[in-house]
């Protein structure tokens, strides 16, 4: 006996999903894939990193860590920015299952979310998600604070007071991680982003951002 992909492991076809407003659930895409995909979803109250299990072209299976609601509209971002619009049908306390608003191209959607580079086209990066909060980075020994702007497992985005240099490697240390090791890619003004060295445990980060007094302490203008 086969499950949706977007179905509670303990929900068979034979059990109805559960749902709040009852609406039956179509019967399982013909083609399910269990994978490990870190995705970001973002609901009506909040957003969380989440890393997608099962996936077909009717729903998804996802390991979140923060709280979303039956019924609750949620929008799953992969790399790249790519997106799929869907409900909640069931939660626990690790895991979501969403039904999709229409019919996805699993394949297409996969390619485009692969972290190999094709030729022409922008280097994949995994979802970023938005912060404030400030952070400390050193360069050659030399301490600056930085305002933290968004996180991923991958990298970051920070404005500092003094532009960073392209290529200078620094370490990242923000309140409630590990030091981080990085170099800066680009530098737009004050603002810069940072690829890591090795990326941030996704345990780690989930837990993190799911925690608002840490992700936003510091939501205050420059120069105060």
């Amino acid at each position: 006996m086969t499950l949706l992909s977007f179905d509670h492991p303990e929900n068979s076809l034979d059990t109805p999903t559960r749902d709040a407003s009852s609406t039956p659930v179509a019967p399982r895409a013909p083609r399910t894939l269990t994978l490990l995909l870190v995705g970001r979803v973002i609901g009506d109250r909040r957003d969380a990193l989440c890393r997608i299990r099962n996936l077909s072209e009717g729903g998804l299976r996802a390991e979140v860590r923060a709280r979303f609601t039956l019924g609750e509209s949620v929008r799953i971002e992969f790399r790249n920015s790519d997106a799929v619009t869907g409900v909640v049908r069931w939660t626990d306390r690790k895991a979501i299952g969403v039904q999709f608003d229409a019919p996805v191209d699993v394949e297409r959607l996969l390619a485009e979310s692969t972290t190999v580079r094709r030729k022409g086209a922008p280097a994949p990066r995994a979802p970023r998600l938005p912060t404030s909060c400030w952070a400390d980075i050193r360069i050659d020994g030399h301490p600056q604070r930085a305002s933290l702007l968004d996180l991923s497992q991958g990298g970051a985005k920070l404005r500092t007071r003094t532009p960073l240099e392209m290529g200078a490697i620094l370490i990242l240390s923000v309140p409630g991680l590990e030091p981080m090791r990085g170099v800066v890619r680009w530098v737009r003004g004050d603002n810069a982003g940072i690829a890591f060295l090795e990326p941030i445990a996704f345990a780690a980060l989930a837990a993190w951002l799911d925690d608002p007094a840490t992700r936003y302490a510091a939501a205050v203008a420059w120069g105060e």
